[in-house]
């Protein structure tokens, strides 16, 4: 290698990953740099644009990386600053939250989980080198620079979780970097805008600073960065900076430290160095001294020449030289590039960005989330209520949208939620106006401090400050979320409840969201002491809360004895032949019972009814399925209530009595008011799902819209319809990825497989289509001939799961922490509808007298029942729902008892849980 190519080695400039014309000058510029200067590497680096931070892409990054790659006679190492994980670089990186979150769960293995997935997806992308870990102590609250990028504060905590991020990178094929030698978390100034001093004795730095390095070395770390620090106890001249410093550098980490990996700079261009010295100067400054590498300097041709002139008068040793560039070479043959330097781009999508990267990032932040204060027990707050939240989001720095996660999330959760935004340049504090405190119920702060370079500062603003002061005097419990420094929490003594997560990042965010609701445990622990706080607060504090499965919770034994009375009428139900058997469960307060009786059918050695069997629930497919499907659509704009069927369903329009049809809307066929016929025997001339749309479509009305209320199969059947070709799936589908999916109703569906024939009850056999004992296949004929999945009927379900439906139901639209509908949506659907003469609401059936639901379900109450012996009732004032399963129509559909045994197990319901006033009905008669 010529001298040229040698310094050249020496040098890392600064690259960013977007689309890049090949004569712009930019990429003209790049190409001197590789083919002139012969550096050995590029940093993907970040740049300003008008809304503050713009990163890269990755595809665009990973294609200017090989294109550099193909032009340079000597392989070039790609590096970043992947901290947390790619995204800090990257666009579509995984994102991470800080070290110090990290730091909380407790877990190193957490430490290595990131810088496992962090090499995986840089290698992808053509990076080869990871500035991370952070290895500094953060001993000095007043710390403006490191901060959450530490893991802590305890040098041999921090040690643990430095040395398995290490392993995590190093053993999946990248270069990690232990950083900023020898350790900047005990210092009050940011190196980037001047020389931080460590007024620190050696003992001190050998049993704090230096711990994380140690590990790191003894981890097998490939590299270490200087940090630009006045370290009095370790260089004498106290202008000397670490990374200009031969006592440091090659002194203590090269000869006591033993260790022999790559030494690299921190960036050159930052005032700790650049300040001082002129470019040239800092670079033969820098390799005297040990380092191998020079991270940006800011004239690469000033660094170059005097790196040159160096060795030429003798200053600069060749051998100095020498032994960096082996060095770099070294580095460059451990990761394979001596072989091959260019990365398979068809690669890529199969390891950056994957589902399981994000779910484990999702678990580390989530356990890392930090409950330091809950005085009023306040958290979790209970999203199955109607709740109002102010949410109160406040940044440190300049953001035109702070929290924006935390809001999407809180929002989801959440009954209704305002927002007030306040940053230091797109919404100052003095716009901030805080709503009236009747139009909400609890607050939520959230404070957002960035850890940035050239900032100088992790606080708040004063105004800002005085913005949560203000907050904390309302009459409104208040939850302050904090997301970034730790130290904040000393600031504001008053507030009641305090729950931290250590970093801006948007998983953090997500997880804070998760946890004020309860759908997390909370047991993370402050990784820093915090002597200031009232009161003081000592490493590893942090209170634990469980979390809240929002899931229906089994009544114990004594309780379920109140019920013996219902049991004992379901009894004498099945001696006078009402049904075989059945499910009943019933749900009060977030507690249920579930109830099998009796057998599936009247044979001899028939099969006793357990929780698990399945029946078919005929028409609860109509509120269950195809109600909440086309409220899910209402309410994603989708579809309009009130606009005529005809726009989406054209053939609709070309039918019969064109001035009534074009006046049907959805809202008509919900409510069974569209005018359309009852039940009509399709299955006796039709032989396929198409055919019976098809007439469906055409069918003659029998009423002007609006006129009566006649229940109709065809209405629900062309719902159906309108429903697949809205979203081109089938309804099977449909149902199962938005409804039984996320309320873990895995026994419910359509066309049940042949495994699960063994825990379905039989209908009946007297179809006058099929003429056999049905087990298995919908009992009504028009949904068999369509296949078994329609709008109208054909779902098969268990009490357990319809249990889960109907608690959903009463929770406003959530369940399990998955909200399917908002409340208002709820609310809306299960109404009393004036269009249907208040006997409906939307989809479902409300009480009329004499009612199924019996005496004492309140006029609020909503619920439908299936041709087969199916229904389901809920009572959002009394927080109540039963579900009834039974087979009543085998072996035949004309057994009618169970008319009278559905109100009486309603009113025995009722008074054995002690609701034994009767509903007023004036307006439902």
């Amino acid at each position: 290698m010529s001298l040229a190519e040698k310094l050249g080695q020496l040098l890392m400039v600064p690259f960013f990953g977007r689309f890049t014309s090949t004569d712009s000058a930019e990429y003209r510029e790049l190409l001197r740099a590789v083919e002139e200067q012969h550096v050995g590497g590029f940093m993907l680096a970040t740049r300003t644009g008008p809304q503050g931070i713009a990163r890269a892409q990755v595809c665009p990054t990973l294609e200017l990386t090989n294109d550099l790659q193909d032009h340079a006679e000597i392989p070039l190492l790609f590096g970043a600053d992947f901290e947390r994980g790619t995204v800090m670089r990257l666009e579509e990186g995984t994102s991470f939250p800080h070290a110090m979150a990290i730091a909380a769960t407790g877990t190193p293995q957490d430490a290595y989980e990131v810088g496992r997935v962090t090499a995986i997806e840089a290698r992808a992308a053509g990076i080869h080198w990871i500035f991370a870990p952070d290895a500094d102590v953060n001993s000095n609250p007043a710390n403006p620079i490191i901060n959450t990028r530490s893991f802590g504060e305890d040098p041999h905590r921090v040690a643990s979780f430095v040395a398995a991020f290490t392993r995590g990178v190093e053993e999946n094929g990248a270069l990690a970097t232990a950083k900023h030698f020898p350790g900047h978390g005990d210092t009050s100034t940011d190196s980037h805008l001047a020389l931080p001093r460590t007024d620190t004795n050696r003992k001190r730095l050998d049993e704090i600073e230096l711990v994380p390095f140690r590990a790191a070395i003894a981890a097998a770390v490939s590299t270490i960065m200087t940090g630009h620090l006045s370290v009095p106890a370790l260089e004498p001249n106290e202008n000397i900076p670490a990374t200009l410093s031969h006592e440091i550098l090659t002194g203590l980490l090269r000869k006591k430290m033993r260790f022999d990996g790559l030494i690299i700079t921190d960036a050159l261009d930052m005032a700790g160095v650049a300040a001082r010295f002129s470019p040239g100067e800092v670079a033969v400054r820098a390799i005297l001294a040990g380092a191998d590498v020079l991270l940006i300097p800011p004239s690469p041709d000033a660094a170059l020449a005097a790196l040159h002139e160096a060795v030429e008068s003798g200053r600069l040793p060749i051998a100095r030289i020498d032994e960096s560039v082996k060095r770099i070479l070294r580095a460059k043959a451990k990761l394979g590039l001596n072989i091959e330097s260019l990365v398979d781009e068809t690669a890529l999508s199969n390891n950056f960005g994957k589902r399981e990267f994000a779910v484990a990032s999702q678990s580390i932040a989530d356990r890392g989330v930090t409950l330091l204060r809950d005085a009023g027990n306040l958290l979790p707050l209970d999203a199955t209520r109607p709740l109002r939240i102010l949410l109160i989001a406040i940044a440190g720095d300049p953001d035109p949208a702070p929290a924006e996660a935390l809001e999407r999330e809180l929002r989801r959760r959440a009954g209704s939620l305002q927002i007030v935004r306040v940053d230091t340049r797109y919404s100052p504090a003095s716009l901030g106006k805080i709503p009236a405190t009747e139009t909400y119920d609890v607050i939520v702060a959230a404070l957002l401090v960035r850890v940035a370079d050239r900032k100088d500062s992790v606080s708040l603003p004063l105004e800002q400050i005085q913005i949560v002061e203000s907050l904390l005097k309302l009459p409104k419990p208040t939850t302050i979320a904090c997301f970034g420094s730790p130290y904040l929490v000393e600031k504001f003594p008053q507030a009641p409840t305090w729950i931290a997560a250590f970093s801006t990042a948007d998983v953090s965010q997500h997880a804070v969201a998760r946890a004020i609701f309860g759908e997390i445990a909370i047991g993370g622990k402050i990784p820093v002491s915090v002597p200031h706080a009232n009161p003081p607060l000592k490493i590893g504090e942090g209170l634990a809360k469980s979390a809240n499965p929002m899931t229906l919770v089994p009544a114990d034994s004594a309780r379920e004895s109140k019920l013996t009375v219902v049991y004992n009428l379901l009894n004498r139900a099945v001696e006078d032949r009402a049904f075989p058997g059945g499910v009943l469960a019933v749900g009060c307060k977030n507690e249920f019972w579930i109830h099998p009786f009796g057998k599936e059918s009247y044979e001899s050695g028939a099969r006793t009814v357990k929780s698990n069997t399945i029946y078919d629930v005929a028409s609860l497919t109509k509120p269950v399925v195809t109600t909440t499907l086309i409220a899910m659509e209402v309410e994603a704009g989708q579809l309009n209530l009130d606009a005529p069927i005809g726009l989406y369903l054209p053939e609709w329009s070309s039918g019969p009595q064109r001035d009534w049809r074009e006046r049907v809307t959805i809202r008509h066929l919900l409510t069974h008011t569209s005018g359309l016929p009852g039940h009509v025997t399709y299955y006796q001339s039709l032989k396929s799902k198409r055919e019976i749309i098809h007439r469906a479509l055409t069918e003659r009305q029998l009423n002007e819209p609006g006129s009566n209320c006649e229940y109709s199969d065809p209405g629900f059947i062309l719902l159906g319809h309108i429903l697949e070709t809205m979203t081109g799936r089938l309804l099977d589908s449909l149902a199962g990825e938005r409804i039984f999916g996320m309320l873990q109703m895995s026994s419910t569906m359509f066309n049940p497989s042949r495994e699960l024939k063994t825990r379905i009850a039989p209908t009946g056999n007297d179809s006058p289509l099929r003429r056999a004992l049905l087990r298995g296949e919908p009992h009504d004929d028009n949904a068999f001939v369509m296949g078994g999945i329609a709008g109208h009927a054909g779902l098969f379900s268990t009490a357990g799961d319809l249990a889960a439906f109907c608690q959903m139901m009463l929770n406003g639209g959530i369940y399990a922490h998955h909200r399917l509908l908002k409340r208002a949506t709820v609310e809306e659907f299960t109404a009393a509808q004036p269009l249907a003469k208040n006997t409906r609401a939307l989809g479902w059936v409300v009480p009329t007298e004499p009612s199924a639901s019996g005496k004492y379900f309140s006029a609020r109450s909503f619920g439908h029942a299936g041709f087969t012996g199916t229904s389901i009732w809920c009572d959002p004032e009394k927080d109540l729902f039963v579900v009834l399963l039974t087979n009543r129509v085998h072996p035949v559909r004309t057994n009618e008892k169970i008319q009278q045994v559905r109100p009486a197990v309603h009113d025995a319901v009722a008074e054995a849980l002690g609701f034994t006033t009767p509903r007023a009905t004036s307006t439902q008669k």
